[in-house]
């Protein structure tokens, strides 16, 4: 008779959940005494385990089968095509056997007196032990050589887990506090009890995996900060805490909280835009309050009305893993009272060059100054600026102008562009 190892004898239960969908486990359960078939049964484990990751210590593993196609009415009865069975007549009690013949289109069965054919009986179905083992839930199958500790250590893939980075930001007209979240879904077919977890921001390549369905969830919400730790290319976070990841759950856990972070509000445009685009930026290091990486996630914007305390709602932007140090901008939308104009208002040819003249016309109908930056796309060739009312500067091949717009006023700016299209241009 094989070997059961479930859950109950688990000793401790680590995961590292990933931002891609997927989570390493690792356990550890106490092995009982052995049966002499060199059969365990190793259960309790997540209907979408990946088989092909499983690594075994504690026992010297030669074979291994997943068994998966779990029980139900069809996959069940089935398993007793050519075998007997009992219907029970449930208004009187009455039981008589019959040879299970088929199940495709209904019970066909043999009469185990007169051997007669019946077609579609009545009653209740009763299995006797089967005639191999009917798994309940999904199952690791070993076939062992020897025991080699007194514990096994069991370390597989699984997907349907992940973690997803949330941050909410409460602006000010000059700094604003942020909240970190991480959301944790399980859909992975299994409910992890009492685990240590671990989350790994970056992105790690994985061969392509078959699309699974997302399932339904409940929310938890909860607020332990974890530790942050440098981890080869990537970082990981390590709760302090154990959790419970109930299957078809999402749970939320505080990353950090820090205020009074100094932050700026930038408009661009370019040749093709009405409205400037509004970006909010700042800083992540140490002196800002902050000062260790940001997993990539969804940030939100709440801004604080100044007259009654109140918060609305002014956007949301993805951001990537932001390295200490780095720039975080996040595009919140578009500024409703400054309008921009922009035009090529001459082109012309001379002494071998070609030539562009551009307009801009901002007008800024707040009440407070803005500073606005132009990213001018330009056409193929070399190209300079000869001519310019602002200071330019080149990023990206293109053309950026940094302008001061005052409150209630209109700024034009115009530059000419010196095109040299005389010379081949290497491009790789």
């Amino acid at each position: 008779m094989p070997t059961n190892i479930p859950a109950s004898r688990r000793k401790d239960l680590a995961l590292t959940v990933y931002n891609d969908g997927f989570a390493l486990v690792q356990e550890i359960r106490s092995i009982p005494p052995l049966s002499d078939d060199h059969i365990v049964y190793y259960t309790d484990v997540p209907e979408r385990i990946e088989s092909n990751s499983v690594q075994v210590k504690g026992l010297k593993v030669v074979e291994l089968t997943y068994e998966y196609d779990l029980m139900d009415r069809m996959k069940l009865l089935e398993k007793y095509v050519g075998h007997e069975i009992r219907l029970v007549n449930k208004k009187t009690g009455e039981e008589k056997t019959y040879l299970l013949l088929d199940v495709q289109n209904g019970l066909v069965l043999a009469d185990m007196v007169t051997r007669e054919i019946v077609l579609d009986a009545e009653g209740e179905i009763r299995l006797p032990d089967g005639p191999e083992e009917v798994m309940l839930k999904p199952t690791l199958v070993w076939r062992f050589k020897e025991q080699t500790a007194e514990d096994v250590r069991v370390t597989y893939l699984t997907p349907g887990l992940s973690w997803d980075a949330d941050y909410v930001a409460q602006i000010r007209e000059n700094d604003f506090d942020l909240t970190g979240w991480v959301t944790m879904t399980n859909n992975s077919g299994m409910t992890f009890d009492e685990a240590k977890v671990k989350l790994m921001a970056g992105t790690v390549s994985r061969a392509p995996m078959l699309r699974q369905k997302t399932m339904a969830f409940e929310q938890n919400v909860s607020e332990i900060e974890p530790e942050r730790q440098a981890f080869g290319e990537y970082y990981l976070y390590t709760l302090p805490e154990r959790l419970t990841l109930t299957n078809r759950q999402q749970k939320q856990i505080q990353l950090f909280s820090a205020y009074q972070i100094k932050s700026q509000t930038v408009y661009e445009v370019n040749a093709y835009s009405d409205h400037p685009t509004v970006y909010f930026t700042f800083r992540n290091d140490a002196a800002n309050g902050l000062g260790f990486p940001l997993p990539r996630g969804r940030f939100k914007l709440y801004k604080e009305n100044p007259k009654d305390g109140s918060s609305e709602f002014i956007g949301e932007d993805f951001i990537p893993h932001t390295a200490v140090g780095e720039l975080v901008r996040i595009k919140s939308g578009e500024a409703f009272d400054v309008t921009v104009e922009s035009d090529v208002v001459a082109e012309y040819k001379k002494d071998g060059y070609e030539y562009e003249e551009v307009v801009y016309l901002i007008r800024n109908q707040k009440d407070q100054p803005i500073e606005l930056i132009i990213n001018h796309s330009t056409s193929y060739g070399i190209f300079d600026v000869v001519e310019s009312t602002h200071t330019w500067k080149r990023k990206d091949d293109d053309i950026q102008i940094f302008v001061p717009v005052p409150a209630k006023s209109e700024v034009k700016v115009a530059f000419t562009i010196r095109y040299d299209r005389r010379q081949d241009v290497k491009v790789n």
